[in-house]
């Protein structure tokens, strides 16, 4: 399905004006009023490539979200996209990032009898089948497996957006929302359990400020 149709559905199914918004990454978390996007064509969601300029023009979206998405990027395509992103927001839009965090997992090896550590690893023996799978198994697991390129500090990732040009920014749990645009959105939790996402991940919300604002 291409951009523009979605775009069309989205505006001939309205009772009124539409604000418009962008979902990257979706994957299979298929959101209903939103323009569901991923690298990996699909029947359903149409096909972005989120380190390219993003096909719209200067200030038009409400609002972008992108799950689980960011850590699959180079570092420096994550600031393109960051950069792509503001662009195409029109001021005073919202920007949600959710990614795993890297505070989490040095903490899970820091403390291997913790409840995190002792969750999130009975859930990686569940996932990769290995019964005797240790906490370092786990934590290795994000650095090199499913296509991770790079996992973030949270002031890390706060800072690389504030370079971009979003204020307001918000780190948040994953699972937990900032401004009601994205109430519910987050899909990973639906996969792995809510409880294990929380542990796993964080999001950070932004804003595009409006002329003038400080």
């Amino acid at each position: 399905m291409s951009l523009q149709l979605q775009t069309d559905r989205l505006v001939k199914s309205a009772a009124g004006p539409v604000d418009l918004k962008l979902h990257l990454g979706c994957g299979s978390n298929m959101l209903a009023g939103w323009l569901n996007t991923d690298s990996t064509p699909s029947p359903i969601a149409d096909y972005l490539d989120c380190t390219a300029r993003l096909p719209f023009v200067d200030g038009c979206l409400a609002a972008v979200f992108g799950e689980h998405l960011i850590e699959h990027l180079e570092k420096p395509g994550a600031q393109f996209m960051m950069r792509e992103v503001f662009r195409v927001l029109r001021p005073g839009g919202m920007f949600r990032v959710v990614t795993p965090s890297l505070e989490a997992f040095a903490q899970m090896v820091l403390d291997p009898e913790g409840s995190a550590a002792r969750l999130y690893l009975d859930f990686y023996r569940r996932f990769s089948g290995n019964a005797q799978a240790e906490i370092s198994d786990a934590v290795n697991s994000i650095f090199y497996l499913h296509g991770h390129r790079h996992v973030y500090r949270q002031a890390e990732l706060v800072a690389m957006l504030a370079e971009a040009g979003f204020a307001e920014l918000q780190p948040l749990a994953a699972g937990s929302y900032g401004d009601p645009v994205f109430d519910g959105v987050d899909g990973h939790g639906n996969v792995i359990g809510s409880d294990v996402n929380a542990v796993e991940a964080f999001a950070v919300e932004g804003r595009k400020p409006m002329p003038g604002s400080a």
